[in-house]
């Protein structure tokens, strides 16, 4: 293989338990599933901070948000912090975003190359946490989304969406032309709430028996992160009954559907461009979505549907099919793109480490360990949860701890840390020696400083840039529809847009068909890598 093409897929608050690759049996996500089939499955991924700016920061950069400083969903990450654009970029490859990234500040870029879409929520610092108040802000997830989920002819997300598919099979095209190895992450915004899928993926589910949260509303006792969750939405005032949450979950479900089907068109386009034998696809999350498990919806819990993401590697010809069993997160990514693009891992200086030597079976670490970050709203502290190959353990100062044994309580029904007459002896080891390492690897009083001066400042600059005359930070792509059609050398401007058929010949302009008619091959972008 040389230097491999890479596409990375992600999806908006797609939980790994929403998908059959994971166990899920009611999901229909056949590409993704095919993509899984022959590719490499992380069982065990997690987000390093389940909230959608900080967790992509810590993706695009591999490291903690701690690091980074970009703490909640109105941080920004500093120009000059290297990410994996920069990183592949300055390994030879063109680099494109396609869609959603949430980046704050006026850097949109961050390394990429090209990004031919604005995203889908603004750019500026307007969602700022407050740790000194209680006071509920507008812009707060909000219980509408379960109860009035359902059917929607169009909507914001909607609309986004066909744009990152449209872009994204533009951008494959391009790169053909041009002939450079590529890196492109198309990115979508479903199946995030609101959960307003379109009648047809809606309408896939007829029929068919939902399933429901393992964990209700009410079977266990809530943490009080978790209480403050459920006021912060608005679910202390109504709480969905089993009908509602049936609703959701179906219509979350129709939305990964209509990701599925997304993602198939570029899988399609990427056959038909014949880049499947030097592409390797990536399909992950920032974040997953609790979907009524404790009565909890959407993210910024620590809990497994919520922290836990898909992450799946289709290297054909590189990586054989397997599943891996380790704890990996998403600061990962970065240098296994540098390990695969030929770079150099060992100059890096970030928090994750490649996961070539996992995926292709010839190392395995039973010591690894995933630190995860909340430092957003609904909390007055940080929050530090540190997952390992059986114990995942939740610590804030300003709450009590939790530990659950994830091999024997998969469902984290039972915590360790307060439940005394249950814990044995090597979970009472494992807190000791999980509170002592968070206590060494933290100062959680000057980190909660940290976030607290972060907060303040930027409210100071979200007042004055409100003043006077306003400045979006917001990216605006740049209008190239002009050059990519006829301008200038006409005979030159055709032939430079023109690919070889499939024999390797151009056909004759004579004969070529009108762009306006629908060729054999025209609704074929769906059928995916794997039907060949």
């Amino acid at each position: 293989m040389t230097q491999p093409n890479i596409v990375i897929i992600q999806a908006d608050q797609l939980a790994a338990a929403a998908l059959s690759p994971y166990g899920n049996e009611v999901v229909q996500a056949p590409n993704i599933e095919a993509l899984a089939d022959g590719g490499v499955i992380f069982d065990r991924a997690y987000c390093n901070s389940p909230l959608c700016a900080p967790s992509r920061a810590s993706m695009m950069t591999g490291m903690l948000p701690s690091r980074t400083g970009a703490f909640d969903n109105a941080s920004d990450v500093p120009a000059t912090v290297p990410t994996l654009a920069h990183r592949m970029r300055g390994l030879g490859y063109h680099t494109a975003l396609v869609g959603r990234m949430h980046f704050i500040g006026p850097d949109q870029l961050h390394g990429f190359e090209k990004r031919p879409t604005s995203d889908v929520y603004p750019a500026g610092v307007s969602m700022i946490p407050d740790w000194t108040s209680d006071e509920h802000q507008q812009w707060f997830h909000d219980t509408d989304s379960v109860f009035e989920a359902g059917v929607s002819r169009a909507s914001v997300q909607q609309d986004f969406d066909e744009e990152v598919v449209f872009n994204s099979l533009r951008n494959l095209t391009d790169r053909v032309r041009e002939g450079r190895p590529f890196l492109m992450v198309s990115s979508f915004i479903h199946p995030h709430d609101p959960y307003e899928p379109p009648a047809e993926h809606w309408h896939r589910y007829d029929g068919v028996e939902i399933d429901m949260p393992r964990v209700g509303f009410g079977d266990v006792p809530l943490d009080p992160h978790s209480r403050r969750l459920l006021q912060m939405c608005g679910f202390d005032h109504r709480m969905p009954g089993q009908d509602a949450v049936r609703n959701a979950r179906r219509a979350y479900y129709s939305a990964v559907s209509y990701v599925d089907d997304g993602i198939g068109q570029i899988l399609g386009r990427i056959r038909r461009l014949g880049l499947a034998d030097n592409t390797i696809v990536i399909v992950t999350a920032d974040h997953g979505d609790m979907l009524g498990e404790r009565g909890l919806w959407y993210k910024m819990s620590p809990f497994e549907q919520s922290a836990r993401v898909p992450l799946i590697i289709n290297a054909p010809g590189l990586l054989a099919p397997r599943r891996v069993g380790d704890v990996v997160s998403l600061v990962d990514l970065l240098p296994t793109l540098v390990d695969l693009a030929g770079g150099d891992v060992d100059e890096l200086s970030g928090d994750g480490s490649s996961l070539l030597p996992l995926a292709a079976g010839t190392g395995s670490d039973a010591e690894r360990q995933v630190t995860i970050e909340y430092l957003a709203e609904g909390l007055t502290a940080p929050q530090i949860t540190l997952v390992e190959e059986r114990y995942k353990y939740v610590h804030c100062p300003a709450d009590p701890d939790q530990l659950y044994d994830l091999a024997a309580d998969p469902g984290e029904r039972v915590n360790l840390a307060a439940a005394d007459g249950l814990r044995d002896s090597q979970a009472e080891a494992a807190l000791v020696r999980l509170r002592a390492e968070v206590a060494a690897d933290y100062d959680l009083d000057a980190l909660r400083d940290r976030v607290l001066d972060s907060q303040a400042d930027r409210r100071v600059v979200r007042h004055a840039l409100a003043q006077g005359q306003v400045t979006d930070w917001d990216n605006v792509p740049l209008d190239d529809s002009a050059q990519r059609y006829v301008r200038g050398d006409f005979w030159g401007s055709v032939n430079a847009g023109r690919l070889a058929g499939e024999a390797g010949a151009v056909r004759p302009l004579a004969t070529a068909p009108s762009r306006h008619r629908r060729g054999d091959d025209e609704g074929q972008e769906g059928e995916g890598l794997a039907a060949g």
